[in-house]
């Protein structure tokens, strides 16, 4: 039938479109496969240099997908930025700028505030963020989307730029004398045992942000903001979203309802579609939130922390897994994004048309 066959090739056209309007195009794709070249380039040639890309990029970035963030629909995603991994970046450019500006001035810099940053960022970079890499499904290498080219850059270069800095110290004060002081690498750091030690900076530096989120999820009401009902019952109006309600939707409530709440399937899938979570779901997460990060300190960073050649394999196995997973999606774009539309369009025409709609459904699906 031909206005059947118009339909969904204006369906297949609208998808088309949207993917376009996602930056799904050559000169997107361009750049973004040009920029990891140069970031290998850096890094493998220069990588006394690499901070300094780091916060160049970060300084485009961040900005630019709080940006699409802000403007996310149904719920605005602008809160996301409240997550250890943006707080985490944030610190580490904040920090930079610091050091930057300080050697443009010629101010001097407290010798022990450097050590201390450079403590919490070894734990945390080379565990919670390596770990992170791996673990989370949406780290992907995808060349045309600023979106989820910003998440990984947050996630993975941090401990590239630690590894220069644990391996290439000497290099980037030569290069950087005024900026750089690593004189504490000398004499040796300790990464167990006592106040002062790698895991007790990154565990302070942790729980710093752990309690300011827990205080503006509970006492903020940020556990509120994406719920669909008030408290009576009476519909809500909700605008912005939470790392913590994306969370739960993406299967952690299916998971955490299941084993540790006794909630029936019915029941958790109701929740994830009215975002309608409790305390009690909130204060689960963050307990688990808090032991794998810990534990990510306390494993990874202190084997990065003692092996480069375990640095190199977590960073490798991050970059691989990155990879595979955007040539998931990319696999997907070109091939069962069009036919699941066409199949869809098909079934929803057929459906509408006299006769045969359950049949036909049937035979496309």
């Amino acid at each position: 039938d031909k206005d059947i066959l118009q339909q969904v090739l204006k369906e297949v056209e609208t998808v088309s479109a949207k993917r376009m309007k996602e930056g799904l195009n050559q000169w997107n794709f361009s750049i973004g496969v040009f920029n990891c070249f140069f970031i290998v380039y850096i890094f493998g040639a220069h990588p006394e240099h690499l901070w300094l890309v780091y916060l160049a990029e970060g300084s485009y970035l961040i900005p630019r997908k709080f940006y699409n963030m802000w403007s996310a629909k149904p719920l605005n995603q602008a809160l996301y930025y409240l997550d250890f991994c943006w707080f985490t970046n944030f610190i580490t450019m904040a920090t930079l700028t610091y050091i930057v500006i300080s050697g443009i001035f010629g101010l001097e810099l407290n010798a022990g505030f450097r050590e201390v940053m450079f403590k919490c960022a070894m734990g945390v970079f080379c565990g919670v963020l390596a770990c992170a890499n791996i673990a989370l499904p949406f780290v992907a290498c995808l060349f045309h989307d600023v979106n989820t080219m910003t998440g990984l850059f947050i996630h993975l270069m941090p401990p590239v730029v630690m590894y220069t800095f644990v391996w290439h110290h000497d290099k980037i004060v030569e290069a950087w004398p005024s900026l750089f002081d690593f004189s504490y690498l000398e004499y040796g750091l300790t990464y167990f045992g006592g106040a002062d030690s790698i895991a007790s900076c990154s565990t302070a530096f942790y729980f710093t942000w752990w309690v300011i989120y827990v205080c503006f999820m509970l006492v903020g009401g940020g556990i509120d903001l994406p719920k669909k009902f008030n408290a009576d019952g009476s519909p809500a109006q909700p605008k912005y979203d939470t790392v913590f309600h994306s969370t739960m939707r993406d299967g952690a409530c299916i998971a955490i309802g299941k084993f540790i709440r006794g909630r029936s399937r019915a029941e958790n899938l109701t929740l994830m579609e009215t975002n309608m979570f409790d305390k009690i779901d909130f204060c689960v997460y963050m307990i688990l939130h808090m032991i794998a990060a810990l534990g990510a300190i306390y494993v990874s960073g202190f084997l990065c922390f003692k092996s480069i050649i375990f640095f190199r394999l977590m960073l490798g196995a991050s970059i691989v897994i990155a990879v595979v997973r955007g040539a998931n999606r990319y696999t997907y774009y070109t091939t069962k994004m069009y036919s699941r539309a066409l199949r869809k369009e098909f079934a929803e025409q057929l459906a509408q048309s006299d006769g045969g709609a359950k049949e036909g459904y049937t035979r496309l699906t």
